[in-house]
């Protein structure tokens, strides 16, 4: 393995416990590989505004920012960007007239805000009730949209701006329905987020060939170095393409099999400090 120069971190079942929160043990692990002469990258399907709320619990801030499931990639420090990827006007409307078939709403990233319709507020309401903590839907960043026309104004304003789709149902069939038809277009690259055992599904819209694996292979170029020199750590399907193309991929024992199967390593989950053990066993002891 090639010395370690880009420590690539998952964010929601990775970095963050289960109350999304960095840990302390975690939060000094990033600090010693940076110390350690490590850039580190945060990646999430999340936009830049709510990753920015998650690297400042951490001890320094991360490096870079992978967003939206790779679509665009920024430098902390000054805001610089390398690369966006986002879904143009005709994409956007290929969505909109899938969700308009299936009789749900939009739900649309920019890097800096989140427009959402009932259809998410309801997918929020059910994981609440199962326990789970999710974000603040009225906070800062966050925009309620009521009916078509306000999704016309979204659109017009926001035009080359949108970075990623998901859409919510609380039927899973539904989902693989909405999917099945995305992917008829040729359009996009589709990622299921699979909850409780398939009891609930959404599916997240990127524009094709977009993923967090391209996202870390052009800032590793960008860098100077080949992906043999990045350790990526993640738990998900969004993180499948960083943890096959990274010279290093280290699954969080929490992940599912299949991600797991696709790792060339596995870390304890995201609840004992997994990243801080990985980043332990193979940069500051490896």
């Amino acid at each position: 393995m090639s010395e370690i120069k880009l420590l690539a971190l998952d964010l929601d079942g990775t970095l963050l416990d289960s109350h999304s929160r960095v840990t302390k043990e975690n939060a000094d692990a990033v600090r010693l590989a940076q110390q350690a002469g490590v850039q580190v990258v945060l990646c999430t399907g999340r936009n830049l505004t709510e990753m920015r709320a998650f690297n400042a619990q951490l001890d320094v801030s991360a490096d870079w920012a992978v967003i939206t499931n790779g679509a665009a990639v920024m430098r902390f420090s000054d805001g610089m960007q390398i690369a966006y990827d986002g879904l143009d006007r005709a994409m956007c409307a290929s969505v909109r007239a899938i969700c308009a078939e299936f009789g749900i709403d939009l739900c649309l990233y920019t890097a800096d805000r989140l427009y959402y319709g009932r259809d998410f507020l309801r997918f929020l309401e059910e994981l609440r009730r199962r326990g789970r903590v999710t974000l603040n839907e009225a906070a800062e960043g966050y925009e309620f949209v009521p009916d078509a026309a306000g999704w016309d104004d979204v659109l017009a304003r926001e035009d080359g701006r949108v970075v990623k789709a998901i859409l919510h149902h609380l039927d899973p069939r539904e989902i693989d329905k909405i999917t099945r038809t995305l992917e008829r277009t040729g359009l996009f690259e589709l990622t299921p987020s699979i909850m409780y055992g398939g009891e609930l599904k959404n599916v997240e819209i990127n524009r094709k060939g977009v993923h967090k694996g391209g996202a870390l292979e052009r800032l590793a170029k960008h860098l100077g170095f080949g992906m043999d020199a990045v350790m990526a750590i993640g738990d998900s399907d969004n993180d499948l393409t960083m943890l096959q193309m990274a010279g290093l991929g280290v699954a969080m024992a929490n992940a599912a099999p299949n991600i797991r199967a696709a790792a060339d390593a596995v870390t304890l989950d995201n609840t004992s400090n997994g990243v801080a053990a990985a980043v332990k066993q193979f940069i500051l002891e490896g």
